[in-house]
């Protein structure tokens, strides 16, 4: 179809041609008629070409991070036998994503081919569609256009943000979590060991197998046992009752931030590991880098659960605790902690060697009343003072709380959050 400047062409053409005919003026005559052949020509220019454009969407990394740059690169290719015309090219992107994504390509002749790319930098979790791609044709006059739509939607996932964090050391002893589980002997001897394994904070220097750290570049320990419990459950608590606040900063938030960070601290330390939710079945347990990036693809989609039932926390507890099969460490990251949910997690210590309780309480990141807050200051006080009679370590994390820090005092057992006087916060004077 013309474009503005081709309907303003158009109609000066037809003024031209009247004008002559009123004056008897032959030159306007045929001034205007070519403006209007002008006109015809730039149609068919776009409407009747012989080219056959065929375009591909590539995105790289199809799994990101929160504030990684992903590249997003078109490849149009013309299969038919002639030129194509000037091309302005559009992707459409979600308005969660910055960055531009508009083009203009001077033709691409015969069998030729462009390709083009374009970087976009979410800064938070989820999946993001990129596309349709939309492609207009121009003449070179800019006359005349068309519109089509050539590539279809391509998605790629963003996995919450992750901090490094060490395994917690048993209450008492000094050594690894991970060489401290139950063990079975291998039966070997001397210098001969079971397995190699990347080295962890808190491993015995003397186990450094010193030609493998040569060899590789990354300092390998000599794993002589074999651990019998080395797995871990990580529950992350999704009941919407249990978070507040908005956007990036929300309790929800940082609470998937954590759990991404938990789950990768146990895949660096070779553990078997499985995420569950309060609400959700989560992921089945499972080892290594691809059981990881499922973890983490679920993350990234993860949204609130409504409470239909009277407190999914503390049924998913009692589940636990009836199937009864003992593991090495427990980890709950939840919002709002109650009592109750307290208590049951104290019986479990019956199933699980270590327990270990990350709390995101919905007060401290919503803009409720000061009393409300007040509130719930004092109900997660006294949550925390029985998860500390129970022998668990716990940590409650506050909007301006670094996660990192938080862990350290479960690493060093120091738990945050059993005493009265931990409840003043200034934040809610």
């Amino acid at each position: 179809m013309p474009t503005a400047r081709g309907w303003l062409v158009a109609a000066t053409g037809v003024c031209l041609v009247l004008a002559g005919l009123v004056f008897g003026a032959r030159p306007l005559e045929q001034l205007g008629v070519a403006l209007m052949g002008l006109m015809v020509i730039a149609t068919a220019v776009v409407r009747l070409g012989q080219h056959d454009l065929e375009v591909r969407r590539v995105v790289v990394p199809e799994r990101a991070r929160a504030d990684q740059d992903v590249v997003v690169t078109l490849t149009l290719t013309n299969k038919g036998a002639g030129a194509a015309p000037l091309l302005l090219l559009e992707d459409e992107l979600p308005s969660r994503l910055a960055g531009r994504a508009r083009f203009a390509l001077n033709g691409i002749e015969a069998e030729g081919r462009r390709d083009v790319s374009y970087t976009v930098r979410p800064h938070r979790r989820g999946r993001y569609e990129v596309g349709p791609l939309s492609m207009r044709m121009v003449d070179p006059f800019g006359l005349a256009r068309i519109s089509t739509q050539a590539a279809s939607t391509e998605s790629f996932l963003v996995h919450p943000r992750m901090e490094t964090l060490s395994l917690p050391r048993d209450a008492g002893d000094r050594r690894n979590v991970s060489t401290s589980a139950l063990r079975q002997p291998t039966g070997a001897r001397g210098e001969d060991f079971y397995a190699l394994r990347e080295y962890v904070q808190g491993d015995d220097m003397r186990k450094v197998h010193w030609p493998s750290t040569a060899r590789r570049g990354k300092i390998m320990i000599r794993q002589e046992e074999t651990p019998w419990h080395t797995r871990a459950t990580v529950i992350l608590d999704d009941r919407k009752s249990a978070h507040d606040g908005s956007g990036s900063s929300a309790s929800i938030e940082r609470a998937i931030e954590a759990t991404a960070s938990v789950l990768q601290l146990y895949q660096r330390a070779a553990y078997g590991f499985r995420l569950i939710g309060a609400c959700h079945p989560g992921v089945t347990s499972g080892r290594g880098v691809a059981h990881l990036h499922r973890c983490l693809d679920l993350l990234a989609t993860m949204d609130l659960h409504a409470d239909r039932r009277s407190n999914p926390l503390l049924e998913r507890l009692l589940e636990i605790e009836a199937r009864g099969a003992g593991e090495e460490t427990l980890v709950l990251v939840s919002g709002t902690l109650g009592t109750d949910a307290a208590i049951a997690l104290g019986r479990l210590r019956r199933v699980f060697k270590q327990i270990v309780c990350v709390s995101f309480p919905a007060h401290r990141y919503s803009s409720a009343s000061t009393k409300q807050r007040w509130a719930g200051e004092q109900e997660m006080v006294e949550a925390a003072r029985h998860l500390g009679r129970s022998g668990i370590r716990s940590v409650v994390v506050g909007p301006g709380d670094s996660l990192e820090a938080a862990w350290r005092s479960i690493v060093s057992g120091k738990a945050r959050g059993g005493d009265a006087a931990w409840g003043q916060k200034p934040e809610l004077v």
